[in-house]
């Protein structure tokens, strides 16, 4: 049973093969059809039980032209499939309505077509409105021509209260499809609007090359460690680090393999810092960390351990084969000096370190 249902749905939820349309207008014209298809079918034999013969005859023709806007969904045709369901929606209520009257409720499925015009986004908003606006125009002349025509024979109150509940119950599936339909689109809507922020959150935050947190990203984390330490006393250190000979590296193998080198670092600097802290580029082949509720000396000795760990890294791009080493500047925050003095501390430090040998931290 399960499978196949599975089988029925993954048939009517078929994706269109046409870039010029869309999948969601023709899974709401297939369900659309696929309750018509029932209710032509029971309203035929109704209407026929009660001596409408043509009628119901009519209707079991409306059964096969509905299969027919049904099957144009599947062949790239959506839109004429639409034009279709909205002809047949709009004359089998009106035969029926005059036939037997307002009060029944056959004029009930003329609405869809309103909703079907505005899911159809290819159609200009100025022919929407007007289809709408003309659509409300005929259902009112269609309820005063059925009242002053007065054709209606329904035999009795029984069969008459059978027609109003039968209608009623297939519009609300049909509206039901419909919003579902409507709630599908919006939030498909809604998750790719959100992906498309999320991307360009990233875009804005992230250094393109490393993939690391950007200069304005990590000033904007660093306000945060701020506020944190003014609320609750949170220590955190900070420390720039420079690659060494980085020119040389260039001129000597490459800008190509200069930028693998500050990808590799990057990656080793994400693993290495996490739990720990944050980091950042800088600029060029300068990276600023933040080591949160560390103190400058427990600060320090990961650091250095961190040195270490690049040192201690081959660097293997095409042919070239060799190392590289990191100097650095650690300082403490200090609220008196600010986020902007404690970087500048670190630096002069970093400078200092740059003269005395390199491949060290200095605090």
């Amino acid at each position: 049973m399960g499978g196949a249902f599975g089988r029925i749905t993954a048939f009517l939820f078929q994706d269109v093969q046409s870039e010029k349309e869309t999948k969601d207008l023709a899974v709401l014209i297939r369900i659309i059809c696929c309750i018509f298809v029932l209710y032509f079918l029971v309203i035929g034999i109704t209407v026929a039980s009660i001596g409408h013969y043509l009628t119901g005859l009519l209707l079991v023709g409306g059964i096969g032209l509905t299969v027919g806007a049904f099957i144009l969904t599947y062949e790239n045709r959506t839109v004429l499939g639409m034009v279709l369901l909205n002809i047949l929606l709009l004359f089998f209520p009106t035969m029926l309505t005059l036939l037997l009257g307002f009060s029944q409720g056959f004029y009930l499925p003329v609405f869809l077509n309103i909703l079907l015009i505005y899911f159809n986004k290819t159609n200009r908003m100025v022919l929407k409105r007007v289809y709408s606006i003309s659509l409300m125009i005929y259902l009112m002349c269609l309820a005063e021509i059925s009242n002053a025509v007065n054709l209606t024979v329904v035999p009795s109150a029984t069969l008459s209260m059978w027609f109003q509940t039968f209608n009623m119950l297939m519009f609300s599936c049909a509206i039901l499809a419909s919003a579902w339909s409507y709630c599908q689109k919006f939030n498909q809507a809604e998750e790719k609007l959100r992906r498309i922020n999320e991307n360009l959150e990233r875009m804005a935050n992230l250094d393109t090359l490393t993939k690391l947190s950007n200069r304005r990203h990590m000033n904007e984390h660093l306000a945060g460690l701020v506020f944190d330490y003014n609320r609750s006393n949170k220590a955190f250190t900070m420390a720039i680090g420079d690659i060494d000979f980085f020119k040389k590296v260039n001129d000597t193998y490459g800008h190509d393999t200069g930028d693998y080198v500050l990808s590799t670092v990057a990656d080793i600097f994400r693993k290495y810092m996490k739990d720990k802290g944050h980091v950042a580029r800088w600029g060029g082949e300068e990276f600023l960390f933040s080591f949160e509720n560390m103190d400058l000396e427990k600060a320090y000795r990961y650091l250095d351990e961190l040195r270490h760990l690049i040192e201690s890294t081959p660097m293997d791009f095409k042919e070239y084969h060799f190392n590289i080493t990191m100097t650095y500047g650690i300082e403490e925050f200090n609220p008196r000096l600010g986020i902007e003095a404690t970087i500048n501390r670190a630096d002069a430090k970093l400078y200092k370190g740059k003269q005395g040998g390199r491949n060290r931290v200095v605090k």
